[in-house]
């Protein structure tokens, strides 16, 4: 098969052996792969590794075949495989398997290459059969747009409003989840105009550059009276005092503290972008606003359905998320693109190109 294989700072198309399907598993055809904010961090730590690694042993860091957000083709069934899907269907799986020490997540393990190859292995159970109505190219949406899903789910206490920091991929798909669900107003705040007009265009009601305007100045805009702190709440008061959601979907360090510092009480936090650096936080303002912290990972099996679903009943939505699709031999180009231009949102590649 010919795959993009990650090594350090390198990014090559290499031709490897053919995966053969285990128990349970499904042998598959990338249609299309969808690269990530996880596989841009990925490929920093390669980097960082790469900088701590004598150069004549750089040929010995470890391989990667990215790529968790895929469409495919089913090629053969392992044995034991428990699942109606046939050579030939299209599918989408949740990137996640089994490992000797916990679970691995498929292209961000060297033991499990990914869907920036011409073949892979996915596990049956966790396969989907792709709607009729959902084009392959959208399909590869499925895993963002749960991870958009799950967060939405997460935010319990109230419908809204909701704050949506960071309009990537991920916070599209908290914005695309609530309106779905029909939980409004969305407030929505990234510094990429490109990425503003996605927000507004999949259902976002404020959209503002939160370096010209505070995303937490428009609470009176939408709506919301703030609630006195819990001592001095009405006498007869009962349930919980109205407040806010909000989804911090950037994961940059010292971004949940600022978030903390500036919420309404009472509010909902949603810990959705990943921040992979030491970070610092102020207990005792979260504690005086009485604010709920939760931090989202992936999704469950019903909501990576649900989101397949959500693309069938409204593909263009979905397809707001799509800047660019290129083939496998521009994988690394397609890297530094995500990095270099905040136009682009969500890059494809087609392996097969």
């Amino acid at each position: 098969m010919r795959a993009a294989v990650l090594q350090g700072s390198k990014i090559t198309v290499e031709t490897l052996e053919d995966p053969r399907p285990g128990p349970g598993q499904i042998l598959v055809a990338p249609i299309v792969t969808g690269i990530c904010g996880s596989d841009l961090h990925h490929r920093a730590r390669a980097i960082d590794l790469e900088r701590g690694t004598p150069a004549e042993q750089h040929d010995q860091l470890p391989k990667f075949v990215p790529g968790h957000e895929f469409s495919a083709t089913v090629v053969e069934l392992g044995s034991g495989a428990d699942t109606d899907l046939r050579p030939g269907e299209r599918l989408a799986a949740l990137p996640f398997t089994h490992g000797p020490s916990g679970f691995e997540v498929i292209g961000l393990s060297p033991l499990h290459s990914g869907g920036l190859a011409t073949l892979c292995l996915v596990d049956a159970e966790r396969s989907f059969r792709l709607p009729d109505a959902v084009p392959s190219t959208l399909a590869a949406l499925t895993e963002p747009l749960a991870v958009g899903l799950h967060a939405a789910n997460l935010a319990n206490r109230a419908r809204g409003p909701n704050l949506v920091i960071g309009c990537g991929p991920v916070g599209l798909a908290v914005i695309i989840a609530l309106a779905r669900q029909g939980r409004g107003p969305i407030i929505a705040a990234d510094f990429s105009a490109r990425r503003r007009e996605a927000a507004g265009a999949v259902g976002a009601d404020i959209v503002l550059d939160p370096g010209e305007d505070s995303p937490f100045a428009h609470w009176q805009e939408v709506g919301f009276a703030p609630s006195p702190p819990s001592p001095l709440l009405p006498r007869a008061f009962a349930g919980l005092p109205p407040g806010v959601n909000i989804f911090e979907c950037v994961g940059a360090p010292g971004l949940i503290d600022t978030v903390i510092k500036s919420v309404p009480r009472h509010s909902h936090v949603i810990v959705v972008g990943v921040c992979a650096h030491e970070d610092k936080l102020t207990p005792r303002e979260a504690i005086l606003s009485e604010l709920t912290l939760d931090f989202s990972f992936a999704y469950r099996p019903e909501e990576f359905a649900a989101a397949l679903a959500g693309i069938a009943e409204d593909p263009a939505r979905a397809e707001t998320l799509v800047t660019s699709t290129l083939g496998l031999d521009q994988t690394r180009a397609a890297f530094d693109r995500l990095v270099d231009r905040p136009e682009e949102i969500k890059v494809l590649i087609d392996p097969n190109l």
